[in-house]
C-alpha cells in the first residue's frame, strides 16, 4: 500500500477558527494559502471541513420538539390499563430525564473542551498582522516585508501581512493594486490572496490589480514565473502559468482564466511615472494621466480627443506634460480646484 505523506505545518487552532467562521480576512488568506501548498494539505483541509459540516448536520437533526413528541405519546399510553400506564409513564419520564441529562452533559463537555482549546490557542497564538492602507491620491513607497520582499502599493489599496512568516508558505492578502518584488526562497512559496485569485511565486516581480468592482483579477509578470490559481474550494478552475511579459486574468464571476501578452507600455506608470504614448488618442492619454497623477482632466471638444500623440515622458510632473500637449496641438489649458480643462 502506498504511504500517504503527512500535511505540512498544520496550525490546528487557526484551522478550527477558519472552519467555525471566526477567522478574519488575513487569517482566511493564510489558511487558504496553506491548503493550496500541497495535495496533503488540501486533503486535510477538505477532510476537516467535511467533518465540521457533518457535525453541524448531526446537531441540527437532533433539534426536535420534545413537547410535541410527548403529546403524541400520551394518548397511546392512556389506551392501556391505568397501572401499567402509570408505570410506563414513570419509566418514560425517567428515561427521558436521564437521556436529557446525558445529552446536556455531553454538549457541556464538548463546549468546555472547545472553549479550552480555543482559549489555549488564543493565548499561544502570537502572530500579529500588519495592515497598510493607501488613500485615493497616494502611492506608498516600497514596503519591506519580514522576508525582504518589497511591495509598492498603488492608491486606494490595502495590504495585509504577518509580523513573521512561519511554516511552508509566505502568505499575504491584497485589495487594490500593487507591484511585488518577491525575495527568492525555493523552500517557501510566496502566496498572495487577491479577490477570487491565489497567486503563487518563488521569487519574481509582477503587478497585481484586484480592485473591488473590477471584472477580473489581473496579473502581469515583469520577471520570473507566476502561477495564478482560484481560491480554495472553487471547482473546475484552470490555473495559469505566466512568464515575463504575459498577462493573466481570472474573472471573478465565472472563474474563467485568460492569458495574453501585455501590450500596455504604461502598466507600471503609476509606480515609475515613465509614460510612453505611440500615436495614442488624446482621450486615452488624459485617462492614463488622470490615473497616474490622481487628478481629473477634461477635454471640451470630442474632436480634440481624437488627436493622436507620440511622446515619452520620464518622471515629469502633470503640469509639464499638459503644457507639452497644449503646445503640440495649439490648445487652451485651464485649471480650477485641482481639475484641468483642455
Amino acid at each position: 500500500m502506498e504511504k500517504m505523506n503527512q500535511p505540512e505545518n498544520v496550525d490546528w487552532g487557526l484551522l478550527a477558527k477558519y472552519l467555525s467562521g471566526e477567522a478574519g480576512e488575513p487569517e482566511k488568506a493564510v489558511t487558504e494559502a496553506w491548503a493550496e501548498t500541497s495535495a496533503e494539505n488540501g486533503e486535510t483541509f477538505s477532510s476537516c471541513r467535511e467533518a465540521m459540516e457533518k457535525s453541524r448536520l448531526y446537531f441540527q437533526s437532533r433539534k426536535f420538539n420534545v413537547a410535541s413528541a410527548w403529546e403524541k405519546i400520551v394518548p397511546e399510553l392512556t389506551n392501556h390499563d391505568s397501572q401499567p400506564a402509570i408505570r410506563n409513564v414513570f419509566s418514560i419520564r425517567y428515561i427521558r430525564a436521564h437521556s436529557v441529562r446525558i445529552a446536556a452533559m455531553f454538549v457541556l463537555a464538548v463546549l468546555l473542551g472547545a472553549a479550552g482549546f480555543y482559549l489555549g490557542y488564543r493565548q499561544h497564538n502570537t502572530t500579529v498582522y500588519t495592515e497598510v492602507v493607501s488613500n485615493e491620491k497616494q502611492v506608498l513607497p516600497a514596503i519591506t516585508l519580514p522576508d525582504g520582499t518589497k511591495v509598492t502599493l498603488n492608491s486606494n489599496s490595502r495590504l495585509t501581512y504577518p509580523s513573521q512568516f512561519t511554516g511552508k508558505i509566505r502568505g499575504v492578502s491584497i485589495t487594490g493594486e500593487a507591484f511585488f518584488e518577491v525575495e527568492p526562497d525555493k523552500s517557501r512559496p510566496f502566496v498572495i490572496s487577491a479577490g477570487e485569485a491565489r497567486i503563487k511565486v518563488l521569487g519574481t516581480s509582477f503587478n497585481v490589480n484586484a480592485r473591488p468592482g473590477n471584472e477580473a483579477v489581473e496579473v502581469v509578470v515583469a520577471t520570473g514565473k507566476v502561477e495564478v490559481l482560484c481560491r480554495q474550494g472553487v471547482q473546475g478552475c484552470n490555473g495559469l502559468i505566466l512568464m515575463p511579459g504575459e498577462k493573466g486574468m481570472l474573472f471573478n464571476e465565472t472563474h474563467r482564466t485568460e492569458k495574453t501578452v501585455n501590450n500596455n507600455p504604461n502598466l507600471l506608470s503609476w509606480k515609475t511615472h515613465d509614460l510612453v504614448f505611440q500615436e495614442t488618442r488624446l482621450s486615452e492619454v488624459v485617462q492614463t494621466l488622470g490615473m497616474v497623477y490622481h487628478t481629473e482632466i477634461q477635454i471640451s471638444d470630442p474632436a480634440t480627443g481624437n488627436l493622436t500623440l507620440t511622446a515619452h515622458f520620464r518622471e515629469q510632473g502633470i503640469d509639464f506634460i499638459l503644457e507639452v500637449i497644449r503646445l503640440t496641438f495649439n490648445l487652451e489649458l485651464a485649471s480650477r480646484n485641482g481639475q484641468y480643462f483642455l
